[in-house]
């Protein structure tokens, strides 16, 4: 007779099994540090430095971490003392230059299945995270007459279970994120969803067994929580740097700050700012758009501006563009004015933002009432595919248009209209695609400026290779930018 697996059972084979997954796959180590670090290795540079290797290791989390799991097994198996395996520096200390060397080059090979350059921006932006936390737990830990290298250490592996879970269930961690609440607890909403928390992963790879009697087990213990303490105020800082995606951020930033002032004082900030810069140069040169923004960390203007353009929440294209375009559009929403036409903001979006969305050229035609045309007021970069001349607008509505509404393709269609008037009595964007096959051709999209009051189209060229391998995004970023320049102009 068949009996069911208790309960117990089940949820710890399914704990050991993501274990061995993710063990498996890690989190992405970056080619540029493993050849620097070969390189090394082949001068013999770390043979009698140490000190050396650990702080070229510590530049990519990853790899970092990953050597100290691999060290783990084998201090363990050699009986290790629990002291020196559950510190990471006296680990690699122990371990010694060619034992790592041995972990870089194993026939097996590291784990290659996450690629730097292929992560979403949730998946970077838990990276950037980790680094704050490191960096705040570093400055901490010398505030308090603690060892400052092993405070950074330990913010590592504190945030592996999350790189790991971030990495290697991407679409569970998107959707988790994505539905934080003002006192959700992102490891608690982690775990209701996989059966365990981020935090026991990464307790089961990268802490040592300790001694089974209590009284060597204790200093240990004791040294674990104190860093425990400082990491948790560099995840609350964290967390108030990104208020889109956190709603307990405005809490998260009153208690950080209040610890680092009491702590460290005002230079708190400028600080860990400092460690986070100089932690991360190796990820800032392979992705300068997600670690570059650390030169200017500063929660407080992060909330600042995040109250101010609570505005893009009204925007629902804005989520759907990537994370360098939102920010650039929370910037301008956080800019711009409740009750009037602010040119400076203008300027920006058109010559700021609409460019750094991949769009190359274009132009905001306005009507001009007096001759019943769409006029060309601001040119957007190159323009390619039109001439910037007015366009006649129709005294009466013809039948003809009623085949406009709605998404159109305008290569094919037979009518006589320009495409910015076709796109004028739309409701949607009007597509016009290059009738060549050449390299440099280019797409061309239209929207109507405003609904209830229409006072004219934007009209956005993106090169149509572009085009063809990302076209929902990039109408989410045109519809994105379409919406803002109504909310500028205050067109409804």
């Amino acid at each position: 007779v068949e009996t069911a697996m208790p309960i117990e059972e089940f949820s710890e084979r399914r704990f050991e099994r993501a274990a061995s997954h993710v063990a498996l796959h890690w989190f992405p180590i970056s080619a540029a540090t493993l050849s620097f670090l070969s390189k090394g290795f082949e001068s013999g540079v770390y043979r009698n430095n140490l000190p050396r290797l650990i702080e070229d290791l510590k530049t990519d989390f990853a790899l970092f971490t990953y050597c100290v799991k691999e060290l783990l097994v084998a201090a363990e198996n050699e009986s290790v003392p629990a002291i020196v395996s559950s510190d990471p520096i006296q680990l690699i200390t122990w371990s010694g230059a060619e034992r790592v060397r041995a972990i870089l080059q194993a026939e097996q090979g590291l784990p290659r299945s996450h690629n730097l350059a292929q992560g979403d921006p949730l998946m970077l932006e838990r990276l950037r995270e980790t680094s704050i936390v490191a960096a705040t737990s570093q400055v901490l830990s010398e505030s308090a007459s603690l060892d400052g290298q092993k405070g950074f250490c330990h913010g590592l592996i504190r945030q592996v279970g999350l790189n790991l879970v971030a990495w290697n269930y991407a679409s569970l961690y998107s959707r988790v994120i994505r539905s934080l609440g003002k006192s959700s607890s992102l490891d608690i909403e982690l775990s209701k969803e996989l059966g365990f928390s981020p935090t026991m992963l990464a307790m089961r790879l990268l802490r040592p067994a300790l001694p089974k009697t209590g009284t060597d087990a204790a200093p240990i213990l004791e040294s674990w929580r104190a860093f425990d303490d400082l990491c948790t105020v560099g995840e609350a800082l964290a967390r108030a740097d990104h208020p889109d995606t956190y709603p307990s951020a405005e809490n998260d930033w009153a208690k950080a700050n209040r610890y680092i002032q009491d702590s460290v004082g005002p230079k708190g900030i400028n600080l860990i700012r400092q460690r986070a810069v100089e932690s991360t140069q190796m990820y800032r040169s392979v992705l300068p758009g997600t670690f570059a923004s650390l030169s200017q960390f500063n929660p407080a203007e992060s909330l600042k501006t995040h109250r101010k353009g609570l505005g893009s929440r009204d925007n629902q294209f804005v989520q759907g563009c990537p994370q360098p375009v939102q920010v650039a559009l929370n910037s301008i929403y956080s800019e711009m004015p409740k009750s009037s036409v602010n040119r400076k903001v203008l300027e920006r979006l058109v010559k700021e933002v609409i460019p750094l969305a991949g769009f190359t050229g274009g132009c905001i035609f306005l009507v001009d009432p007096s001759t019943m045309s769409l006029v060309p007021r601001t040119a957007i970069g190159k323009v390619r595919m039109r001439s910037l001349s007015p366009v006649a607008l129709p005294r009466s509505h013809g039948s003809h248009m009623d085949t406009l509404i709605g998404e159109v393709i305008t290569t094919r269609l037979d009518i006589t209209a320009d495409v910015a008037q076709a796109a004028f009595e739309s409701d949607q964007p009007v597509i016009q695609r290059s009738n060549n096959a050449m390299k440099d051709s280019y797409t061309g999209i239209y929207c109507c400026l405003g609904k209830t009051r229409k006072i004219g189209v934007l009209y956005l060229e993106v090169p149509e290779a572009q085009f063809t391998d990302r076209r929902p995004q990039i109408l989410k970023i045109f519809k994105a930018l379409q919406q803002t320049l109504c909310h500028a102009l205050f067109v409804d």
